[in-house]
């Protein structure tokens, strides 16, 4: 199997779909936000959008987690024996391991994250170069040869179980799928209208994945936040952090980086490095995504449940948390607030 560890320590970095390296292939644009050389072998980030006909890849399986966040249009996923269907923003998660398969529709938009990394390079090595930013046509690409696609395959360490990802167009008889015997986790979807919620800090947090769901791999929040919202300095201990923008505008400090970021951008955190963040535009709105869960801990214990999915009333009280409690809190899940004056203020 394909190792994706980097020789050297995970740096931050800000990536955005304009100007990722993209790729063509089976009818859909691969923009590769992140990668395992920059996030040292931790993920790999994918933004996708499909092309004028449906497509997507026959049922197989892969040793890393796989999360997948809807922006735009409609997609079906087989995943387990299940079959769900996703919409505008959907999350569907798939543990490692598991079958699976989905057809996405013309148009669709979505997020693909991988734990650990290693699907780059089934992306660039079965791909095409693309030309456009935008999805191809059928002139832009054609199927890589079976030899190929096995060989990579069996490098990342994919199963083909009907048929081949890559090499095969799917059918409803290849994207069959059935439940992993004895499996941590199973294949769930959730979405932030119907996802348990939080308010603290004048956000509205939605928990779309948590330690309890993902079998102890990771957290996936979406942030519904204000302008002048955000966090001081702080770091995390044990979990790297990635946060994309959905809609808004906000600005990051992370190690040496100091950005303004838009729609479409992804910031990546290593574990242990001193990061903070501030709205700057009316609302905002961003996913959140830590590679070791524990800060939903953080948000059931300072937290008030949210009794709606808006921004939190301007009178309301925090949670009566003491101080030890949440110190205690703090160093059981890694976090740690630095004593720098916030230069995002």
């Amino acid at each position: 199997m394909v190792s994706c560890a980097s020789a050297l320590p995970a740096k931050p970095f800000v990536e955005t779909a304009d100007d990722a390296a993209r790729f063509w292939q089976i009818g859909l644009l691969w923009r590769l936000l992140a990668t395992g050389h920059k996030t040292g072998g931790v993920l790999c980030f994918v933004d996708e959008i499909n092309g004028a006909e449906e497509g997507g890849p026959v049922t197989h399986t892969h040793p890393q987690d796989e999360g997948l966040y809807l922006i735009e249009g409609h997609c079906t996923f087989h995943a387990g024996g299940q079959t769900i269907d996703a919409e505008a923003g959907s999350f569907v998660a798939v543990p490692r391991y598991t079958e699976h398969a989905f057809m996405a529709a013309p148009g669709c938009r979505f997020l693909n994250f991988y734990l650990p990394s290693g699907f780059e390079f089934m992306v660039a090595g079965l791909g095409v170069p693309a030309l456009r930013n935008e999805p191809p046509t059928s002139a832009d690409f054609a199927l890589p040869p079976r030899e190929l696609v096995e060989k990579l395959g069996a490098d990342y360490g994919q199963i083909s179980v009907h048929g081949m990802p890559f090499a095969d167009p799917p059918k409803r008889e290849n994207m069959v799928t059935s439940p992993l015997i004895g499996a941590k986790a199973a294949p769930f979807a959730s979405h932030a209208k119907t996802a348990r919620a939080y308010w603290s800090n004048s956000i509205l947090w939605s928990i779309l994945a948590d330690g309890s769901d993902t079998g102890g791999s990771y957290t996936l929040l979406e942030e519904l936040c204000p302008k002048g919202s955000g966090a001081p300095p702080h770091l995390h201990r044990f979990a790297d952090e990635a946060f994309y923008l959905l809609d808004g505008e906000a600005e990051f400090i992370a190690g040496d980086i100091r950005a303004v970021i838009r729609p479409g951008s992804l910031v990546f955190v290593p574990r242990g490095t001193v990061h903070a963040f501030r709205i700057r535009s009316e609302t905002a709105r961003l996913l959140n995504l830590y590679t070791q869960p524990g800060f939903e801990l953080l948000l059931e214990l300072t937290g008030q449940p949210a009794t709606s999915k808006s921004l939190p009333p301007s009178d309301l009280r925090p949670a009566d948390v003491t101080a030890s409690r949440r110190e205690a809190l703090f160093s059981e899940i890694g976090m740690q607030v630095v004593a720098w004056p916030d230069p995002l203020l």
